[in-house]
C-alpha cells in the first residue's frame, strides 16, 4: 500500500503521495464501514450530461489535491483540448515482491493554448516527469498534482502549450500488482508438481488501465501503443501486438532479465491494452487469411485448449465474411486466466478468459459446459469488431459493445454448430431473462447516462447484454438478414479506428432501408426509456383490437405506480411489429407496426384464436382474453406441435409472468402447463421448469408447497422416462435430460432419485465413472439424499480435480444438501479464498440460497460478513452486487423485506445500489404474490390431485 498522503507546503511537488485506497467512511447510520472505492462527492452534484473544459466555478464541492492545494480541474471527464497520439509503455512486474517499475511517454495533440494538461492516474507513484515539444526541447514544470477522488493528475507548465502543437509527456513511475482483478494483477495455478506458479495478468475495462500507466483513460481516446516488459527467462511476455525483438538485459537482483518489444498496435482505447507474464504452454493455427490464432494455458491444462482453438478459428473466418471487414491485427490470442471476475475480456488480439469459460475435455465436461465455451470465445470474437474497431463514445452506449457481441455470439456458434439450434436457445438465454428483470421499476433504460466509475460498473448488467440483444434480434428480423448484414458492413467501414454512438447506428440502418423505415425513430423507443410494452388483445367479432401499455411487476395500483416511473418522452409507448398467426394458416405469419399506437385489424370469423409475437422474436408480452387463453390451452392438449417450440416456451413465459404481475388467474399457467406431459423439446421444458422452481421456492412456506411438488413430480415423470439415463441423444436433448432429471431430483421424484442415489454410491466406492450430463444430478441426489460421508467425499473430488468445468459443477451440488449444518460448514468454507476462489462465492452463495433448507443461513452469512466480502472483491463491486441479488432473490416474507431493508438502510454499496433496489422490489413481488395465490394454487391442486 502506497504512503498516507502528507500535506506539504505550496510550490511544484516532485513525489506525488497516494492515499491508502482502503477508505473508511462514516455511513449515515453512524456504523464505520470499509469502501472499496473512494466515493467522488463531485458525482452527485454534476448536472446531467455536464462536460465542459472551462472550470465551472459556480460548483460548492472544491476538490483538493493530495498536498491540500485546490485541484484546479473539477469535472470527472477529460478536458477535450488533449488528444493522445502513441504511447510508449515500458514495464517491470516483479512477481515475487509485486513491486511495478514503470515508464511512459505519450505524444498528445493539444487544440487550443492552454497552461495545462489532466489525465488519469490511480495508485501510481510518480518518480519522474518531462514534458518536451516535437524539437526535443524540455518545457518547465510549474506543478503537477493529484486528485485522488477523480483518479486525475494534472500538469501545469511555466509556458504554454501552443494549439495544434503536438507535445510529449514522459512519466516515470512505481505501483504494486493488485491483489484485486482489475488493473495489473497477480493470479497463480497449481503445476503438476502441486507446486503454486504465479502470473501478472490485466483487466482495464472499464476504468482499470490508469492503475498500471498514467493514460486518457476514456474510449474515445483512441491511440497507438509500443510496449516493451521486461521478465525472467522462466517466463513469456504476452501482449496485443506480437513480439517483434527479444534483448538480453544481464542481471538485476540475481535474475538473468530479458526485455521483450512488441510491435506497435492499431488505433485502440485504453481499456483494450493488455499484456501477461506467465510461464504458460499454447496452441496454435490459422485463419483462412493466414492470421495466426492461439489458445495459451497453464501446462496442465493444455490437453484441454483444442475446442476453443477450433471454435476461434472457425468463428474468426464466419465474422470476417458476414461483416465484409477483415480482422486487423496479424495474431489473436486466447488465454487461460485462474482468478477472474467476469467470464472473458475482449482485449484486441490478446482475448483473457475465466477457465471454465475456454477448458473443454470432452470426457470431463457436460453439454452445457461445451456450449458456454463456444459461446463465450464468440462473444469475444464478435468484440474484436463491435467494441474494439469501432468503440462507442462513452460508456452510457455500452449495449453497442454487449448488446452486439451477445447476439453476435449465437450466429457465430450457430455456424459452427448448426445442430445445436443456438437461435432456439436465443429466447431462452437472452429474451426471457432481459424480460424479467426489465418490467422491474427499478430497472434502466439501455442507453444510460454514467458519470462516475462506480456508475460505469453498474451497468454491466441483463439489460446493456441480453435487452441490447433481444433488440437487435428483433431489428434483424423486421429487416431482414441482407440489410442487417449490409448496415453492419457499412457501420464498422464507416467508424472503423474510432468513436459512434447508438445514433450513428440507427442512421446507416435507415440508409439501408431506402429510408422506408425510420429506423432511429423506431429503436430509440426501445433505447431511451426502460420497461417494454404488454400488448392486449382483444377480439371484437370479426376485428382485433390490440392496445399496447408498459408491463410492469407492480405491487402498486396502476395510479401510484404511474407516480414511481421516471418520465419518459415517449410516455411508455414504443414502436412494435407485432407478429401474429391464426389456427386458420398458421404457415400464413402477419406483420402489423404498432407506430406508439393502438391498432385494430380485421381476421376471418371462424378463427378460434391467434398466437402473437412468432417465436417470440419481439420484445414485448402478450395477454389474450380468458377464452383465447382457454382455446389455446385446449389446442396445445389437444396437439402442442402446431406450435413450433419457441411459440410453446413463449406461451410458458407470458402465461406464468402475467400470473406474477396479478393479470392472469394463477389457475391458467397451471391448466396450461398441463400440456408438458405431452411436451419432448428442450426449449418450452426449460422454460417451464425456470418457473415451477420459482413457483417451489416461493410457495415453501406455504400450504401448497408438497402438493405443488406432488404435481411437478406428475408432470415430470413421462419426460424423465423418454430421456433415460443413457448418455446418448442430440444436444439439445443432452442439455434437456440434465435439466429434466436435476429438476426430478430436486422435486423428490423418488425413480429418479433412487436410480440416481445408485450411480452415485458406485461412483463413490467403486470409482465408476459417470458421463458428463449426468454428473450434476448423480452429484446432487448423492448429496441432498445423503450425509455427512457423502458430503464430504465430493468436497473431496472438489478440492483435487484438475478440471475446471467438474469443480464448477461441484460447488452447484454441494450447495443443495438437506442438512444445515453441511450448508453453514460450505459457507464458512467460501472465505478461504484457497479453498473457494473469490470468483465462485456468488455461486455457493446463490445454490445455497435457493434450497429451502439454506436460505436463511445464506442470508445470515452474507450479514455476518459483508465488511469481510468487501474486502474480498476489492473495487470490483459489481460482484457485490451479484452476491445481494443472489441471495435474496428466494425471501418472500415480510420480516424478510424488513431485515433486507433494515441492514442495508443508509450503508453506501457503491455501484451494488441497482441490485440493491432491484432486490428489495423482487421480495416486495415475492410477499404480494404469495398472499394474492396461494388459495387459489392451493384449491386448484386439490381439484386436480383428486
Amino acid at each position: 500500500m502506497p504512503q498516507s498522503s502528507q500535506t506539504p507546503t505550496g510550490g511544484p511537488v516532485d513525489v506525488i503521495r497516494l492515499e491508502p485506497i482502503g477508505r473508511f467512511k462514516q455511513a449515515q447510520n453512524g456504523n464505520v464501514r470499509a469502501q472499496g472505492i473512494f466515493q467522488c462527492s463531485c458525482a452527485g452534484v454534476k448536472p446531467t450530461n455536464y462536460v465542459d473544459d472551462e472550470w465551472n466555478e459556480t460548483k460548492t464541492f472544491v476538490p483538493r489535491a493530495t498536498n491540500g492545494q485546490i485541484f484546479p480541474w473539477n469535472n470527472i471527464r477529460l478536458p477535450t483540448f488533449v488528444t493522445p497520439m502513441r504511447y510508449n509503455i515500458t514495464i517491470h512486474p516483479n512477481l515475487t515482491t509485486l513491486e511495478v517499475k514503470g515508464q511512459v511517454s505519450i505524444e498528445f495533440h493539444v487544440e487550443k493554448d492552454t497552461q495545462f494538461i489532466v489525465l488519469h492516474s490511480k495508485n501510481l507513484t510518480i518518480t519522474d516527469k518531462m514534458v518536451q515539444d516535437r524539437k526535443g526541447h524540455n518545457l518547465r514544470v510549474a506543478r503537477l498534482l493529484e486528485y485522488t477522488g477523480g483518479e486525475q493528475l494534472y500538469i501545469e507548465i511555466k509556458d504554454k502549450f501552443r494549439k495544434r502543437n503536438n507535445y510529449t509527456l514522459n512519466l516515470r513511475y512505481t505501483t504494486k500488482l493488485s491483489r484485486d482483478f482489475e488493473g495489473f494483477y497477480i493470479s497463480s495455478y497449481i503445476s503438476k508438481d502441486g507446486e503454486r506458479r504465479y502470473l501478472a495478468t490485466t483487466h482495464f475495462e472499464p476504468t482499470y488501465a490508469r492503475s498500471a500507466f498514467p493514460c486518457f483513460d476514456e474510449p474515445h481516446f483512441k491511440a497507438k501503443f509500443k510496449m516493451s516488459i521486461f521478465r525472467d527467462r522462466f517466463h513469456i511476455a504476452l501482449f496485443n501486438m506480437p513480439v517483434v525483438n527479444t534483448e538480453d538485459v544481464g542481471f538485476y537482483m540475481g535474475t538473468g532479465l530479458l526485455r521483450d518489444d512488441f510491435q506497435e498496435s492499431v488505433e485502440m482505447s485504453t481499456y483494450l491494452v493488455a499484456f501477461v507474464i506467465c510461464d504458460y504452454s499454447h496452441l496454435n493455427n490459422q485463419t483462412e487469411r493466414g492470421v495466426s490464432v492461439s489458445v495459451y494455458t497453464p501446462p496442465p491444462f493444455i490437453s484441454q485448449a483444442s475446442f476453443a482453438l477450433k471454435t476461434a478459428v472457425h468463428v474468426m473466418d464466419y465474422f470476417e465474411e458476414f461483416f465484409g471487414v477483415p480482422y486487423p491485427l496479424p495474431k489473436q490470442d486466447l488465454i487461460a486466466i485462474p482468478d477472474f471476475a467476469t467470464g472473458a475480456m475482449e482485449n484486441w488480439g490478446l482475448i483473457t478468459y475465466r477457465e471454465t469459460a475456454i477448458l473443454y475435455d470432452p470426457i470431463e465436461t457436460s453439454t452445457a459446459a461445451h456450449q458456454w465455451v463456444a459461446i463465450v470465445v464468440a462473444h469475444e470474437l464478435a468484440h474484436q469488431w463491435f467494441g474494439n474497431l469501432v468503440t462507442m463514445k462513452w460508456w452510457n452506449d455500452l449495449w453497442l459493445n454487449e448488446g452486439f457481441a451477445s447476439f453476435l455470439e449465437y450466429m457465430g456458434v450457430d455456424s459452427l454448430k448448426p445442430e445445436w439450434k443456438m437461435m432456439e436457445q436465443f429466447i431462452l438465454d437472452k429474451t426471457q431473462p432481459a424480460l424479467a428483470l426489465d418490467a422491474l421499476a427499478s430497472s434502466h433504460p439501455i442507453s444510460v447516462t454514467v458519470h462516475d466509475p462506480s456508475e460505469i460498473e453498474a451497468i454491466f448488467d441483463t439489460i446493456s447484454y441480453s435487452k441490447g440483444a433481444s433488440i437487435l434480434h428483433m431489428l434483424g428480423k423486421f429487416l431482414q438478414q441482407e440489410t442487417l448484414q449490409n448496415g453492419l458492413n457499412d457501420y464498422l467501414s464507416t467508424y472503423k479506428y474510432s468513436n459512434a454512438d447508438t445514433k450513428d447506428l440507427w442512421n446507416v440502418f435507415s440508409k439501408h432501408t431506402n429510408q422506408s423505415l425510420e429506423v432511429k425513430a423506431i429503436m430509440d423507443t426501445w433505447t431511451n426509456q426502460m420497461g417494454f410494452p404488454l400488448i392486449t388483445i382483444i377480439r371484437d367479432e370479426n376485428e382485433i383490437i390490440a392496445t399496447q401499455d408498459r408491463f410492469l411487476l407492480t405491487t402498486e395500483s396502476v395510479n401510484s405506480s404511474a407516480r414511481l416511473m421516471p418520465k419518459s418522452k415517449y410516455d411508455y409507448k414504443w414502436f412494435v411489429p407485432l407478429t401474429y398467426f391464426t389456427d386458420k394458416d398458421q404457415e400464413n405469419i402477419v406483420n402489423i407496426w404498432m407506430n406508439m399506437s393502438d391498432v385494430r385489424f380485421e381476421i376471418d370469423p371462424d378463427v378460434k384464436w391467434i398466437k402473437a409475437n412468432v417465436n417470440q422474436s419481439g420484445f414485448y408480452r402478450v395477454m389474450y382474453d380468458e377464452a383465447v387463453w382457454i382455446r389455446i390451452i385446449a389446442e396445445l392438449r389437444k396437439n402442442h406441435t402446431i406450435f413450433n417450440p419457441a411459440d410453446r416456451a413463449n406461451l410458458i413465459d407470458d402465461a406464468f409472468t402475467l400470473s406474477r404481475a396479478g393479470l392472469l388467474n394463477a389457475s391458467i399457467p397451471l391448466e396450461l402447463s398441463l400440456y408438458l406431459i405431452n411436451e419432448r423439446d428442450y426449449v418450452p421444458w426449460a422454460t417451464a421448469i425456470e418457473h415451477f422452481q420459482a413457483w417451489s421456492r416461493r410457495l415453501s412456506e406455504s400450504l401448497a408447497y408438497k402438493l405443488f411438488l406432488k404435481y411437478m413430480r406428475k408432470l415430470l415423470t413421462p419426460v424423465t422416462k423418454y430421456v433415460g439415463w443413457s448418455d446418448k441423444g442430440s444436444h439439445l436433448e443432452k442439455l434437456m435430460r440434465t435439466d429434466v432429471l436435476s429438476t426430478a431430483i430436486l422435486c423428490e421424484l423418488n425413480e429418479t432419485v433412487s436410480q440416481a442415489k445408485v450411480k452415485f454410491a458406485r461412483w463413490m466406492n467403486k470409482n465408476e465413472p459417470v458421463p458428463p450430463d449426468l454428473k450434476e444430478v448423480v452429484y446432487s441426489a448423492g448429496i441432498k439424499y445423503g450425509g455427512p460421508n457423502e458430503w464430504q467425499h465430493c468436497w473431496s473430488v472438489y478440492n483435487t480435480t484438475g478440471v475446471p468445468s467438474e469443480r464448477k459443477l461441484f460447488l452447484k451440488a454441494l450447495g443443495v444438501a438437506s442438512d444445515p449444518w453441511l450448508l453453514q460448514r460450505y459457507l464458512l468454507e467460501t472465505l478461504d479464498p484457497n479453498k473457494i476462489k473469490p470468483q465462485d462465492v456468488k455461486i455457493v452463495l446463490a445454490v445455497v440460497a435457493a434450497n429451502p433448507e439454506g436460505r436463511l443461513l445464506a442470508w445470515r452469512h452474507l450479514k455476518a460478513y459483508w465488511p469481510t466480502m468487501q474486502s474480498l472483491f476489492g473495487n470490483a463491486t459489481f460482484m457485490m452486487g451479484n452476491l445481494i441479488s443472489a441471495v435474496t432473490a428466494h425471501l418472500s416474507t415480510p420480516y424478510d423485506y424488513y431485515e433486507v431493508s433494515t441492514y442495508f438502510s443508509g450503508m453506501n454499496v457503491g455501484s451494488a445500489t441497482r441490485a440493491l433496489e432491484q432486490s428489495l422490489e423482487t421480495i416486495k413481488l415475492n410477499i404480494n404474490w404469495v398472499s394474492q395465490n396461494e388459495e387459489d394454487i392451493y384449491t386448484w391442486l386439490i381439484d386436480y390431485l383428486k
